[in-house]
């Protein structure tokens, strides 16, 4: 286990949502935080679940330097008994987990940074509460570290690869973002630029305003529909909480210029919507929805972005970060990031111990199976 630290942890229940919000603010001036963990959007997660959370407060001396908002789920997947576990910003229901957070983890003082996040959650599996596993969804890998540290078991359930563009650096060589590509992707987007261009000027807007948000976020979900469901797939808004997230984090981030809708057209065409989330310079893409034609030399998406791109390249932006995922044009149009990652770390309980067996035993009949 991690050795005594001059930090004191407490598990909070049914804290009031206002002083949730008064400690995670001032917190969140001292932290460097994603916009995930930002009261921004753990705000509009709280009041849009109506969950109140277990509180996970670290202080030393009488400052908090440490947040998180856990809650208690219970899983009966493997054996027919209940193992009682915590969720870090997330509910372990995934029609509600559909909103994907990423860039998990706790809010920190920049000053504790790296150092308290292991006896954070050793604290967590101590043995005083129920809790027997903690779920880490979409943490960036550099808490691996961390969760190991604990003295805790760590299952790793889930890697996932990131890809950025780092708009500082173009910012700084003085040239355009198109010329950082490769002469492939490069001939690629001026190509279609040039198709598109016969219905006219090429044009990437930001919505301003609520309403035109509203109306952009209508018709972002109608691109995005229609292509998920020609895959087979039920798409985003097929789940009614994304959709209802959106609009309370629409209503309150768009006129804070944290959350954007760009709308790309070529005169009156549109051909595509780009949702992002936007912090200290941090431009996040959390949503899109392309117009996808017959004519292949036609590419939505690769367009929409250039465009989008050299928008915030020119506005000063630092990353436009594409998140989490295997998207070719992800790889195409930037540069690896760090990878997301699923943690569960675990006590080493009888349950655990035999869950844990039962999945070896089932692996091992799989493989020869397979051979």
């Amino acid at each position: 286990m991690v050795a005594d630290f001059p930090v004191r942890f407490e598990l909070a229940h049914a804290m009031d949502i206002a002083d949730v919000q008064e400690a995670w603010q001032e917190l969140e001036v001292h932290a460097a935080p994603h916009f995930f963990l930002t009261w921004n959007w753990i705000g509009c997660w709280l009041a849009e679940t109506s969950l109140r959370p277990l509180m996970l407060i670290g202080r030393a001396g009488d400052r908090i330097v440490l947040l998180g908002a856990l809650i208690p789920t219970t899983r009966r997947d493997v054996l027919p008994i209940a193992i009682h576990g915590l969720q870090l910003h997330t509910t372990g229901d995934m029609d509600r987990d559909v909103i994907t957070i990423e860039y998990n983890g706790f809010l920190v003082d920049l000053t504790w940074a790296g150092e308290i996040e292991a006896n954070a959650i050793a604290f967590l599996l101590n043995g005083i509460h129920r809790c027997v596993e903690l779920h880490l969804r979409n943490v960036p890998a550099s808490l691996d570290s961390a969760a190991h540290a604990s003295g805790f078991a760590v299952r790793e359930l889930q890697r996932k690869p990131s890809w950025r563009i780092d708009l500082a650096a173009i910012r700084a060589s003085g040239t355009p973002y198109l010329a950082s590509l490769s002469a492939n992707t490069r001939q690629q987007i001026r190509r279609s630029m040039r198709l598109y261009e016969v219905h006219g000027p090429l044009t990437a807007r930001a919505a301003e305003g609520l309403a035109e948000g509203m109306a952009f976020l209508d018709g972002l979900k109608e691109l995005h529909q229609r292509q998920w469901t020609r895959r087979g797939e039920p798409g985003a808004f097929a789940y009614p909480f994304f959709e209802s997230f959106q609009h309370r984090l629409i209503e309150s981030c768009l006129p804070q210029g944290t959350v954007e809708i760009v709308r790309v057209a070529a005169g009156p065409l549109v051909i595509g919507y780009i949702y992002n989330l936007i912090y200290n310079g941090h431009v996040s893409v959390y949503q899109t929805g392309f117009l996808y034609e017959a004519d292949p030399r036609r590419k939505p998406g690769l367009v929409s972005h250039a465009l989008c791109i050299q928008g915030h390249l020119d506005a000063g932006s630092d990353v436009y970060d594409f998140m989490a995922g295997e998207a070719r044009y992800k790889a195409n149009l930037g540069q690896p990031g760090p990878e997301m990652v699923y943690l569960l770390a675990q006590r080493s309980t009888w349950s655990i111990r035999l869950e844990n067996t039962l999945r070896d035993v089932r692996r091992r009949l799989v493989r020869r199976q397979d051979a």
